[in-house]
Protein backbone atom coordinates (compact mmCIF):
# COMPACT_ATOMS: atom_id res chain seq x y z
CA UNK A 1 0.00 0.00 0.00
CA UNK A 2 1.20 3.06 -0.53
CA UNK A 3 2.15 5.46 2.58
CA UNK A 4 0.58 8.80 1.87
CA UNK A 5 -1.59 10.71 -0.89
CA UNK A 6 1.49 12.59 -1.73
CA UNK A 7 3.17 9.94 -3.16
CA UNK A 8 -0.25 8.59 -5.66
CA UNK A 9 0.24 12.51 -6.45
CA UNK A 10 3.95 12.34 -7.68
CA UNK A 11 3.38 8.88 -9.16
CA UNK A 12 0.75 10.05 -11.20
CA UNK A 13 2.47 13.25 -12.35
CA UNK A 14 5.11 11.06 -13.65
CA UNK A 15 3.09 9.18 -15.99
CA UNK A 16 1.68 11.98 -17.10
CA UNK A 17 4.62 13.37 -17.78
CA UNK A 18 5.05 10.28 -19.45
CA UNK A 19 1.99 10.56 -21.53
CA UNK A 20 2.92 14.26 -22.93
CA UNK A 21 6.50 13.68 -23.78
CA UNK A 22 4.42 10.43 -26.47
CA UNK A 23 2.37 12.95 -27.80
CA UNK A 24 0.58 15.64 -26.26
CA UNK A 25 -1.36 16.04 -28.82
CA UNK A 26 -2.63 13.05 -29.90
CA UNK A 27 -6.58 13.20 -28.95
CA UNK A 28 -6.47 10.14 -26.32
CA UNK A 29 -3.32 11.06 -24.91
CA UNK A 30 -5.06 14.92 -24.50
CA UNK A 31 -8.13 13.33 -23.12
CA UNK A 32 -6.78 11.08 -20.43
CA UNK A 33 -4.73 13.84 -19.67
CA UNK A 34 -7.53 16.15 -18.95
CA UNK A 35 -8.73 13.82 -16.72
CA UNK A 36 -5.28 13.23 -14.78
CA UNK A 37 -5.37 16.90 -14.04
CA UNK A 38 -8.83 16.92 -12.32
CA UNK A 39 -7.53 13.64 -10.37
CA UNK A 40 -4.43 15.32 -9.04
CA UNK A 41 -6.81 18.07 -8.36
CA UNK A 42 -8.48 15.46 -5.94
CA UNK A 43 -5.19 14.68 -4.88
CA UNK A 44 -4.10 17.77 -3.64
CA UNK A 45 -5.39 19.50 -0.12
CA UNK A 46 -7.59 22.74 -0.38
CA UNK A 47 -8.23 23.32 2.78
CA UNK A 48 -10.27 26.62 3.94
CA UNK A 49 -11.22 27.15 0.48
CA UNK A 50 -15.25 27.21 -0.43
CA UNK A 51 -16.57 24.15 -1.91
CA UNK A 52 -16.84 23.74 -5.42
CA UNK A 53 -20.26 22.95 -6.27
CA UNK A 54 -21.12 22.02 -10.04
CA UNK A 55 -24.86 22.09 -11.20
CA UNK A 56 -25.47 19.05 -14.20
CA UNK A 57 -28.68 18.37 -15.54
CA UNK A 58 -30.45 18.08 -19.11
CA UNK A 59 -31.51 21.16 -21.70
CA UNK A 60 -34.54 23.47 -20.36
CA UNK A 61 -33.97 21.72 -16.85
CA UNK A 62 -33.39 25.34 -15.35
CA UNK A 63 -29.75 24.74 -13.57
CA UNK A 64 -28.72 28.98 -14.73
CA UNK A 65 -32.61 29.67 -13.24
CA UNK A 66 -31.94 27.69 -9.82
CA UNK A 67 -28.38 29.61 -9.74
CA UNK A 68 -30.35 32.84 -9.90
CA UNK A 69 -33.16 31.88 -7.51
CA UNK A 70 -30.71 30.52 -4.66
CA UNK A 71 -28.58 34.13 -4.99
CA UNK A 72 -32.00 35.92 -5.74
CA UNK A 73 -29.47 37.81 -8.65
CA UNK A 74 -29.99 37.68 -12.19
CA UNK A 75 -26.35 36.49 -12.58
CA UNK A 76 -26.33 33.60 -15.66
CA UNK A 77 -28.55 34.36 -18.53
CA UNK A 78 -31.65 31.92 -18.73
CA UNK A 79 -33.98 30.75 -21.55
CA UNK A 80 -36.85 28.58 -21.35
CA UNK A 81 -36.69 27.95 -25.14
CA UNK A 82 -33.53 26.43 -25.38
CA UNK A 83 -30.05 25.91 -24.38
CA UNK A 84 -28.26 29.31 -23.26
CA UNK A 85 -25.34 28.47 -20.93
CA UNK A 86 -22.18 28.10 -23.37
CA UNK A 87 -19.76 26.96 -21.20
CA UNK A 88 -19.14 26.83 -17.71
CA UNK A 89 -19.88 29.60 -15.32
CA UNK A 90 -18.22 30.06 -11.60
CA UNK A 91 -20.63 32.41 -9.12
CA UNK A 92 -17.57 33.67 -6.65
CA UNK A 93 -17.88 36.09 -3.57
CA UNK A 94 -16.50 39.03 -4.75
CA UNK A 95 -12.39 39.06 -4.37
CA UNK A 96 -12.52 35.50 -4.56
CA UNK A 97 -12.15 32.80 -6.71
CA UNK A 98 -11.29 29.04 -7.38
CA UNK A 99 -7.59 27.61 -7.51
CA UNK A 100 -5.90 28.55 -10.66
CA UNK A 101 -5.83 25.42 -11.90
CA UNK A 102 -9.57 24.52 -11.59
CA UNK A 103 -11.04 22.64 -14.52
CA UNK A 104 -7.28 22.97 -16.61
CA UNK A 105 -9.09 26.14 -18.59
CA UNK A 106 -8.47 30.22 -18.40
CA UNK A 107 -10.68 32.05 -15.44
CA UNK A 108 -11.64 35.53 -17.01
CA UNK A 109 -13.70 37.69 -15.44
CA UNK A 110 -17.54 37.87 -17.08
CA UNK A 111 -17.78 41.24 -18.89
CA UNK A 112 -21.39 41.27 -18.71
CA UNK A 113 -24.34 40.11 -16.50
CA UNK A 114 -26.15 37.80 -16.87
CA UNK A 115 -23.30 35.43 -18.32
CA UNK A 116 -23.85 32.85 -20.88
CA UNK A 117 -20.42 31.26 -20.38
CA UNK A 118 -17.63 30.61 -23.16
CA UNK A 119 -16.56 27.47 -24.80
CA UNK A 120 -12.82 28.17 -23.95
CA UNK A 121 -12.73 29.20 -20.67
CA UNK A 122 -14.07 29.86 -16.87
CA UNK A 123 -16.13 33.08 -16.60
CA UNK A 124 -16.24 34.57 -13.16
CA UNK A 125 -18.91 36.27 -11.84
CA UNK A 126 -18.99 38.15 -8.47
CA UNK A 127 -21.48 37.68 -5.71
CA UNK A 128 -22.15 39.22 -2.04
CA UNK A 129 -24.56 36.20 -1.27
CA UNK A 130 -23.40 34.88 1.60
CA UNK A 131 -23.98 31.11 0.58
CA UNK A 132 -20.23 32.05 -1.40
CA UNK A 133 -19.20 32.21 1.43
CA UNK A 134 -19.14 28.82 1.72
CA UNK A 135 -19.59 27.28 -1.94
CA UNK A 136 -18.75 28.57 -5.54
CA UNK A 137 -21.32 27.47 -7.60
CA UNK A 138 -20.90 26.34 -11.17
CA UNK A 139 -23.20 26.92 -13.73
CA UNK A 140 -22.55 24.32 -16.58
CA UNK A 141 -24.19 23.53 -20.12
CA UNK A 142 -26.48 21.03 -21.03
CA UNK A 143 -25.71 17.33 -21.25
CA UNK A 144 -28.66 15.61 -23.77
CA UNK A 145 -28.02 18.60 -26.37
CA UNK A 146 -27.04 18.50 -29.93
CA UNK A 147 -23.92 20.09 -29.49
CA UNK A 148 -21.19 17.79 -28.19
CA UNK A 149 -19.16 20.29 -26.92
CA UNK A 150 -21.37 21.13 -24.18
CA UNK A 151 -21.62 17.39 -23.43
CA UNK A 152 -17.80 17.41 -22.84
CA UNK A 153 -17.71 20.78 -21.11
CA UNK A 154 -20.65 19.40 -18.59
CA UNK A 155 -18.39 16.46 -18.12
CA UNK A 156 -15.58 18.28 -17.09
CA UNK A 157 -16.82 19.95 -14.82
CA UNK A 158 -18.13 16.96 -13.15
CA UNK A 159 -14.93 15.30 -12.92
CA UNK A 160 -13.27 18.63 -11.25
CA UNK A 161 -16.27 19.18 -8.90
CA UNK A 162 -16.18 18.35 -5.29
CA UNK A 163 -19.44 18.33 -5.09
CA UNK A 164 -22.50 17.97 -7.49
CA UNK A 165 -26.07 19.32 -7.57
CA UNK A 166 -28.36 16.98 -10.11
CA UNK A 167 -31.32 18.73 -11.40
CA UNK A 168 -34.23 17.60 -13.73
CA UNK A 169 -37.35 17.98 -14.54
CA UNK A 170 -40.54 16.19 -14.87
CA UNK A 171 -39.58 15.87 -18.58
CA UNK A 172 -35.88 14.43 -18.01
CA UNK A 173 -35.59 13.01 -14.65
CA UNK A 174 -35.81 9.34 -16.20
CA UNK A 175 -32.68 10.84 -19.05
CA UNK A 176 -30.04 7.76 -18.91
CA UNK A 177 -27.56 10.32 -19.85
CA UNK A 178 -27.78 11.11 -15.97
CA UNK A 179 -27.31 7.26 -15.28
CA UNK A 180 -24.10 6.90 -15.25
CA UNK A 181 -23.21 10.11 -13.61
CA UNK A 182 -24.71 9.30 -10.64
CA UNK A 183 -22.68 5.83 -10.61
CA UNK A 184 -19.85 7.39 -10.65
CA UNK A 185 -20.54 10.15 -8.20
CA UNK A 186 -21.50 7.53 -5.35
CA UNK A 187 -17.94 5.13 -6.72
CA UNK A 188 -16.13 8.59 -5.87
CA UNK A 189 -17.58 9.53 -2.58
CA UNK A 190 -18.84 12.96 -3.98
CA UNK A 191 -21.73 14.62 -1.90
CA UNK A 192 -24.74 14.89 -4.19
CA UNK A 193 -27.49 16.18 -3.80
CA UNK A 194 -30.82 15.52 -5.92
CA UNK A 195 -33.09 18.22 -7.25
CA UNK A 196 -36.56 18.13 -9.10
CA UNK A 197 -37.62 21.43 -10.88
CA UNK A 198 -40.95 22.42 -12.30
CA UNK A 199 -42.68 19.28 -10.55
CA UNK A 200 -46.14 19.15 -10.58
CA UNK A 201 -47.00 16.39 -8.02
CA UNK A 202 -45.96 14.46 -5.15
CA UNK A 203 -46.22 11.41 -6.98
CA UNK A 204 -43.36 12.70 -9.67
CA UNK A 205 -40.96 13.34 -6.97
CA UNK A 206 -41.85 9.68 -5.39
CA UNK A 207 -40.94 7.94 -8.68
CA UNK A 208 -37.70 9.75 -8.93
CA UNK A 209 -37.08 8.89 -5.29
CA UNK A 210 -37.31 5.30 -6.08
CA UNK A 211 -35.10 5.27 -8.89
CA UNK A 212 -32.71 6.99 -7.16
CA UNK A 213 -32.49 4.03 -4.54
CA UNK A 214 -31.32 1.69 -7.18
CA UNK A 215 -28.03 4.58 -8.07
CA UNK A 216 -27.31 6.52 -5.05
CA UNK A 217 -29.26 5.21 -1.97
CA UNK A 218 -30.00 7.65 0.79
CA UNK A 219 -30.38 11.06 -1.70
CA UNK A 220 -31.03 14.19 -0.37
CA UNK A 221 -33.33 14.95 -2.79
CA UNK A 222 -35.37 18.17 -3.17
CA UNK A 223 -37.99 19.43 -5.07
CA UNK A 224 -39.52 22.90 -6.66
CA UNK A 225 -43.19 23.22 -8.27
CA UNK A 226 -43.78 24.61 -11.14
CA UNK A 227 -45.45 28.26 -10.78
CA UNK A 228 -48.65 27.38 -11.91
CA UNK A 229 -49.22 24.08 -10.25
CA UNK A 230 -50.66 23.16 -7.21
CA UNK A 231 -48.53 21.51 -5.92
CA UNK A 232 -46.39 22.16 -2.47
CA UNK A 233 -43.24 20.29 -1.88
CA UNK A 234 -42.73 19.62 2.10
CA UNK A 235 -40.94 21.90 3.83
CA UNK A 236 -37.76 19.36 4.32
CA UNK A 237 -38.07 19.48 0.64
CA UNK A 238 -38.58 22.91 -0.95
CA UNK A 239 -36.04 25.70 -2.05
CA UNK A 240 -35.88 27.11 1.22
CA UNK A 241 -34.93 23.53 2.66
CA UNK A 242 -32.04 23.29 -0.20
CA UNK A 243 -30.55 26.70 0.38
CA UNK A 244 -29.68 25.43 4.15
CA UNK A 245 -28.31 21.94 2.70
CA UNK A 246 -25.97 23.75 0.73
CA UNK A 247 -24.61 26.38 3.36
CA UNK A 248 -24.27 23.31 5.56
CA UNK A 249 -22.50 21.22 3.05
CA UNK A 250 -19.19 19.72 4.09
CA UNK A 251 -16.84 17.07 2.11
CA UNK A 252 -16.08 13.73 3.87
CA UNK A 253 -12.71 13.68 6.18
CA UNK A 254 -9.74 12.50 4.86
CA UNK A 255 -9.97 9.16 6.14
CA UNK A 256 -13.37 8.42 4.10
CA UNK A 257 -11.98 10.35 0.80
CA UNK A 258 -8.78 8.52 0.60
CA UNK A 259 -10.37 5.22 -0.63
CA UNK A 260 -12.35 7.28 -3.40
CA UNK A 261 -9.49 8.46 -4.58
CA UNK A 262 -7.24 5.65 -4.96
CA UNK A 263 -10.48 3.85 -6.76
CA UNK A 264 -10.56 7.82 -8.84
CA UNK A 265 -6.34 6.72 -9.62
CA UNK A 266 -7.12 3.13 -10.77
CA UNK A 267 -10.16 4.54 -12.54
CA UNK A 268 -7.94 6.42 -14.62
CA UNK A 269 -4.95 4.12 -15.19
CA UNK A 270 -7.89 1.52 -16.48
CA UNK A 271 -8.36 4.22 -19.19
CA UNK A 272 -4.42 4.69 -19.81
CA UNK A 273 -4.83 1.03 -20.78
CA UNK A 274 -7.92 1.02 -22.46
CA UNK A 275 -8.41 3.98 -23.96
CA UNK A 276 -4.92 5.10 -24.68
CA UNK A 277 -1.98 2.32 -24.44
CA UNK A 278 -4.18 -0.70 -25.81
CA UNK A 279 -5.41 1.53 -29.43
CA UNK A 280 -1.92 3.33 -29.46
CA UNK A 281 -0.23 -0.28 -29.48
CA UNK A 282 -2.87 -1.74 -32.21
CA UNK A 283 -1.78 1.56 -33.79
CA UNK A 284 2.04 1.21 -33.36
CA UNK A 285 1.75 -2.59 -35.22
CA UNK A 286 -0.55 -1.08 -38.20
CA UNK A 287 1.93 1.81 -38.92
CA UNK A 288 5.21 -0.56 -38.90
CA UNK A 289 3.35 -2.81 -41.15
CA UNK A 290 2.84 0.93 -43.23
CA UNK A 291 6.64 1.67 -42.64
CA UNK A 292 8.21 -2.24 -43.46
CA UNK A 293 5.93 -1.71 -47.46
CA UNK A 294 7.14 2.40 -47.59
CA UNK A 295 10.85 1.05 -46.73
CA UNK A 296 10.65 -1.88 -49.30
CA UNK A 297 9.49 0.46 -52.30
CA UNK A 298 11.52 0.45 -55.17
CA UNK A 299 11.81 4.30 -56.98
CA UNK A 300 10.98 3.86 -60.71
CA UNK A 301 13.13 5.09 -63.10
CA UNK A 302 12.63 8.71 -64.29
CA UNK A 303 12.09 7.46 -67.70
CA UNK A 304 13.24 10.68 -69.71
CA UNK A 305 15.56 10.81 -72.58
CA UNK A 306 16.56 14.13 -73.94
CA UNK A 307 18.18 12.60 -76.98
CA UNK A 308 15.23 14.25 -79.21
CA UNK A 309 16.62 17.10 -78.00
CA UNK A 310 20.57 16.67 -78.74
CA UNK A 311 19.42 15.13 -82.14
CA UNK A 312 19.23 18.44 -83.80
CA UNK A 313 22.80 19.80 -82.16
CA UNK A 314 24.70 16.88 -83.70
CA UNK A 315 22.63 17.45 -87.53
CA UNK A 316 24.00 21.12 -86.96
CA UNK A 317 27.10 20.42 -86.04
CA UNK A 318 27.67 18.15 -89.02
CA UNK A 319 26.07 20.53 -91.42
CA UNK A 320 28.62 23.27 -89.55
CA UNK A 321 31.69 20.72 -90.61
CA UNK A 322 33.82 21.58 -93.37
CA UNK A 323 34.15 17.36 -94.16
CA UNK A 324 30.43 17.15 -94.20
CA UNK A 325 30.05 20.29 -96.73
CA UNK A 326 32.70 19.19 -99.11
CA UNK A 327 30.36 16.08 -99.93
CA UNK A 328 30.77 13.22 -102.41
CA UNK A 329 29.57 15.51 -105.21
CA UNK A 330 32.30 17.97 -104.69
CA UNK A 331 34.69 15.70 -104.24
CA UNK A 332 33.79 13.73 -107.60
CA UNK A 333 34.42 17.21 -109.77
CA UNK A 334 38.14 16.90 -108.08
CA UNK A 335 39.20 13.31 -108.60
CA UNK A 336 37.36 12.98 -112.40
CA UNK A 337 40.30 15.68 -113.29
CA UNK A 338 42.70 13.87 -110.80
CA UNK A 339 42.59 9.91 -111.50
CA UNK A 340 45.80 9.02 -109.97
CA UNK A 341 44.25 9.75 -106.47
CA UNK A 342 41.26 7.43 -106.80
CA UNK A 343 43.56 5.17 -104.88
CA UNK A 344 43.06 7.19 -102.22
CA UNK A 345 39.40 7.35 -102.25
CA UNK A 346 36.74 5.14 -99.42
CA UNK A 347 34.70 2.60 -100.71
CA UNK A 348 32.03 5.15 -100.27
CA UNK A 349 33.24 7.44 -102.71
CA UNK A 350 34.05 5.44 -105.32
CA UNK A 351 30.30 3.31 -105.15
CA UNK A 352 29.25 7.06 -106.08
CA UNK A 353 31.59 7.85 -108.86
CA UNK A 354 30.49 4.37 -110.42
CA UNK A 355 26.65 5.69 -110.18
CA UNK A 356 25.63 3.03 -107.65
CA UNK A 357 24.23 5.79 -105.07
CA UNK A 358 23.82 9.06 -105.38
CA UNK A 359 24.80 11.76 -102.75
CA UNK A 360 23.40 11.68 -99.73
CA UNK A 361 20.61 14.74 -98.85
CA UNK A 362 21.65 17.04 -95.68
CA UNK A 363 18.37 16.64 -93.51
CA UNK A 364 15.95 19.32 -93.67
CA UNK A 365 16.44 21.50 -91.41
CA UNK A 366 12.59 22.60 -91.08
CA UNK A 367 11.75 18.95 -90.23
CA UNK A 368 13.35 19.08 -87.63
CA UNK A 369 12.45 22.12 -86.12
CA UNK A 370 9.07 20.66 -86.56
CA UNK A 371 9.66 17.36 -84.20
CA UNK A 372 7.84 17.38 -81.32
CA UNK A 373 10.45 17.59 -77.85
CA UNK A 374 8.41 15.64 -74.80
CA UNK A 375 7.22 17.21 -71.85
CA UNK A 376 9.98 16.40 -69.45
CA UNK A 377 8.14 18.68 -66.82
CA UNK A 378 5.05 16.74 -67.02
CA UNK A 379 6.76 13.62 -67.57
CA UNK A 380 8.60 13.71 -64.41
CA UNK A 381 5.41 15.21 -62.53
CA UNK A 382 3.67 12.34 -63.24
CA UNK A 383 6.01 10.23 -62.26
CA UNK A 384 6.20 11.89 -58.82
CA UNK A 385 2.53 11.84 -58.45
CA UNK A 386 2.17 7.87 -59.56
CA UNK A 387 4.68 7.68 -56.77
CA UNK A 388 2.65 9.05 -54.12
CA UNK A 389 -0.69 7.70 -55.16
CA UNK A 390 1.39 3.89 -54.62
CA UNK A 391 2.50 5.40 -51.33
CA UNK A 392 -1.74 6.41 -50.59
CA UNK A 393 -2.49 2.88 -51.25
CA UNK A 394 0.39 1.21 -48.61
CA UNK A 395 -1.00 4.16 -46.06
CA UNK A 396 -4.50 3.18 -46.50
CA UNK A 397 -3.96 -0.84 -46.73
CA UNK A 398 -4.45 -0.44 -42.63
CA UNK A 399 -7.53 0.29 -40.86
CA UNK A 400 -5.12 2.88 -39.00
CA UNK A 401 -4.02 4.46 -42.45
CA UNK A 402 -7.82 4.77 -43.38
CA UNK A 403 -8.00 6.36 -39.94
CA UNK A 404 -5.16 9.16 -40.66
CA UNK A 405 -5.59 9.45 -44.14
CA UNK A 406 -9.23 10.16 -44.34
CA UNK A 407 -8.94 12.70 -41.29
CA UNK A 408 -8.08 15.89 -43.15
CA UNK A 409 -7.22 17.81 -39.58
CA UNK A 410 -4.78 15.33 -39.44
CA UNK A 411 -2.74 16.76 -42.11
CA UNK A 412 -1.77 13.85 -44.24
CA UNK A 413 -1.45 15.98 -47.29
CA UNK A 414 1.29 17.98 -45.36
CA UNK A 415 4.07 15.12 -45.84
CA UNK A 416 3.56 15.54 -49.70
CA UNK A 417 6.35 17.33 -51.94
CA UNK A 418 4.53 19.40 -54.34
CA UNK A 419 4.50 17.93 -58.06
CA UNK A 420 5.93 21.43 -59.05
CA UNK A 421 9.18 19.83 -57.78
CA UNK A 422 9.59 17.12 -60.06
CA UNK A 423 8.86 19.32 -63.43
CA UNK A 424 11.44 21.59 -61.59
CA UNK A 425 14.27 18.80 -62.21
CA UNK A 426 13.34 18.71 -66.10
CA UNK A 427 13.30 22.74 -66.20
CA UNK A 428 16.54 23.02 -64.73
CA UNK A 429 18.82 20.14 -66.27
CA UNK A 430 17.13 21.30 -69.90
CA UNK A 431 18.24 24.85 -68.88
CA UNK A 432 21.72 23.54 -68.35
CA UNK A 433 21.44 21.18 -71.39
CA UNK A 434 19.92 24.01 -73.80
CA UNK A 435 22.41 26.76 -72.70
CA UNK A 436 25.12 23.93 -73.58
CA UNK A 437 23.57 23.39 -76.56
CA UNK A 438 23.31 26.98 -77.66
CA UNK A 439 27.53 27.40 -77.12
CA UNK A 440 27.75 24.13 -79.35
CA UNK A 441 25.15 25.20 -81.91
CA UNK A 442 27.72 28.24 -82.62
CA UNK A 443 30.42 26.69 -82.20
CA UNK A 444 32.99 25.75 -84.98
CA UNK A 445 33.01 21.96 -84.98
CA UNK A 446 36.11 20.65 -84.41
CA UNK A 447 36.99 19.03 -87.82
CA UNK A 448 36.61 22.30 -88.97
CA UNK A 449 38.68 23.85 -86.85
CA UNK A 450 41.48 21.28 -87.12
CA UNK A 451 41.72 22.35 -90.62
CA UNK A 452 41.80 25.79 -90.45
CA UNK A 453 44.61 25.54 -87.87
CA UNK A 454 46.67 23.06 -90.53
CA UNK A 455 46.34 25.28 -93.11
CA UNK A 456 47.61 28.45 -91.22
CA UNK A 457 51.00 26.32 -91.44
CA UNK A 458 50.99 25.44 -94.92
CA UNK A 459 52.21 27.36 -98.15
CA UNK A 460 49.05 30.02 -98.88
CA UNK A 461 47.37 29.12 -96.53
CA UNK A 462 46.94 32.55 -94.62
CA UNK A 463 45.22 33.55 -97.40
CA UNK A 464 42.86 30.80 -97.19
CA UNK A 465 42.74 31.72 -93.48
CA UNK A 466 41.30 35.40 -94.93
CA UNK A 467 38.95 33.52 -97.21
CA UNK A 468 37.32 31.23 -94.34
CA UNK A 469 37.17 33.35 -91.29
CA UNK A 470 33.47 34.59 -91.66
CA UNK A 471 32.68 31.09 -92.39
CA UNK A 472 33.88 28.09 -92.87
CA UNK A 473 32.65 26.17 -95.42
CA UNK A 474 34.48 28.41 -97.79
CA UNK A 475 37.82 26.31 -97.59
CA UNK A 476 35.33 23.42 -98.73
CA UNK A 477 34.43 25.53 -101.49
CA UNK A 478 37.94 27.14 -102.46
CA UNK A 479 39.60 24.31 -103.01
CA UNK A 480 36.60 21.56 -104.28
CA UNK A 481 34.39 24.02 -106.12
CA UNK A 482 36.99 26.04 -107.68
CA UNK A 483 39.53 23.64 -108.28
CA UNK A 484 42.29 24.90 -106.77
CA UNK A 485 45.64 22.99 -106.30
CA UNK A 486 47.24 23.54 -102.55
CA UNK A 487 49.19 20.85 -102.70
CA UNK A 488 48.85 19.15 -98.85
CA UNK A 489 45.28 20.60 -98.98
CA UNK A 490 43.82 18.65 -101.83
CA UNK A 491 45.32 15.33 -100.44
CA UNK A 492 44.06 16.02 -96.84
CA UNK A 493 40.84 16.58 -98.56
CA UNK A 494 41.06 13.45 -100.35
CA UNK A 495 42.07 11.11 -97.72
CA UNK A 496 39.94 13.32 -95.22
CA UNK A 497 37.38 10.82 -95.51
CA UNK A 498 39.07 8.97 -92.82
CA UNK A 499 39.42 11.89 -91.26
CA UNK A 500 36.46 12.39 -90.99
CA UNK A 501 35.08 9.02 -90.12
CA UNK A 502 37.20 9.45 -87.13
CA UNK A 503 36.02 13.27 -86.25
CA UNK A 504 32.22 12.52 -87.15
CA UNK A 505 32.72 9.57 -84.53
CA UNK A 506 34.40 12.16 -82.07
CA UNK A 507 31.35 14.35 -82.66
CA UNK A 508 28.69 11.81 -82.22
CA UNK A 509 30.10 10.86 -79.09
CA UNK A 510 30.35 14.28 -77.40
CA UNK A 511 26.88 14.80 -78.05
CA UNK A 512 25.67 11.41 -77.20
CA UNK A 513 28.31 11.61 -73.84
CA UNK A 514 26.01 15.36 -73.10
CA UNK A 515 22.97 13.32 -73.70
CA UNK A 516 23.90 10.44 -71.03
CA UNK A 517 24.81 12.65 -68.81
CA UNK A 518 21.50 14.92 -68.82
CA UNK A 519 19.44 11.96 -68.87
CA UNK A 520 21.57 10.26 -65.69
CA UNK A 521 21.53 14.07 -64.14
CA UNK A 522 17.55 13.80 -63.96
CA UNK A 523 17.56 10.14 -63.00
CA UNK A 524 19.70 10.69 -59.94
CA UNK A 525 17.65 13.97 -59.07
CA UNK A 526 14.71 12.47 -59.28
CA UNK A 527 15.66 9.30 -57.74
CA UNK A 528 16.33 11.67 -54.61
CA UNK A 529 13.30 13.57 -54.68
CA UNK A 530 11.14 10.22 -54.50
CA UNK A 531 13.16 8.64 -52.17
CA UNK A 532 12.96 12.14 -49.61
CA UNK A 533 8.94 11.65 -50.31
CA UNK A 534 9.15 8.35 -48.62
CA UNK A 535 11.42 9.67 -45.86
CA UNK A 536 8.71 12.24 -45.28
CA UNK A 537 5.99 10.30 -45.46
CA UNK A 538 7.49 7.47 -43.29
CA UNK A 539 8.20 10.67 -40.56
CA UNK A 540 4.75 11.32 -40.43
CA UNK A 541 3.36 7.72 -40.18
CA UNK A 542 6.24 7.76 -37.07
CA UNK A 543 4.50 11.32 -35.18
CA UNK A 544 1.27 9.56 -35.79
CA UNK A 545 1.75 6.64 -33.02
CA UNK A 546 3.98 6.70 -30.46
CA UNK A 547 7.26 4.27 -30.31
CA UNK A 548 6.53 0.67 -28.52
CA UNK A 549 9.66 1.58 -26.12
CA UNK A 550 7.35 4.76 -25.41
CA UNK A 551 4.41 2.82 -24.41
CA UNK A 552 5.96 -0.04 -22.81
CA UNK A 553 7.57 3.06 -20.17
CA UNK A 554 4.49 4.27 -19.50
CA UNK A 555 2.63 1.12 -19.24
CA UNK A 556 5.44 -0.27 -16.59
CA UNK A 557 5.10 3.25 -15.00
CA UNK A 558 1.53 2.60 -14.89
CA UNK A 559 1.36 -1.07 -13.62
CA UNK A 560 3.71 -0.04 -10.42
CA UNK A 561 1.42 2.65 -9.41
CA UNK A 562 -1.58 -0.18 -10.19
CA UNK A 563 0.53 -2.44 -7.30
CA UNK A 564 0.81 0.22 -4.69
CA UNK A 565 -2.56 1.22 -4.84
CA UNK A 566 -3.45 -2.62 -3.29
CA UNK A 567 -7.17 -2.47 -5.49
Amino acid sequence: MLSSTRSLESQLQAIDARAAAIRADLPAIHGWREDAQAVLFHLSRHDNQPIILCILGGTGTGKSTLVNRLLSANLTAASFKRTFTAGPIAIVKENSAPPEDWLGLPHIAASEIPARGRTDSLLLVPSKHELLDHLILVDTPDLDGDQPTHHAQADRAFRWGQAILFLVSPEKYQMTELMPYYRVARRYGLPAIFVMNKCLTAQMLEDYRNLLEAEYPGANLFAIPRDDAGYEPQPRENLSALGQSLAQLQLPDAARQEPARRIRVADLLGRLRDQVIAPLRKDRREADVILGSMRAMETPPAGVDVNPITEQLQRRLQQRSVLYLIGPGRILDRVRQMPQMLVRLPRTAWDILMGRDGPPKPPDPAVAEARQVPDFNRVLSDQLAIIQSRIDDIVRSTPAGQRWFADPAIGYDTSKIDLSEAGKIADEELKELNDWLTRRWNATPRDTALLLKLVRHLPGGEKLTQWTETAPYLLAIIVAAHHAFFGHIDLMILGGYSLATWLTERLSNEVAARTRLANRTIAERFEKLAHEQILRTIKWIESRVPSSTELDGIESAADKLQEGLGT
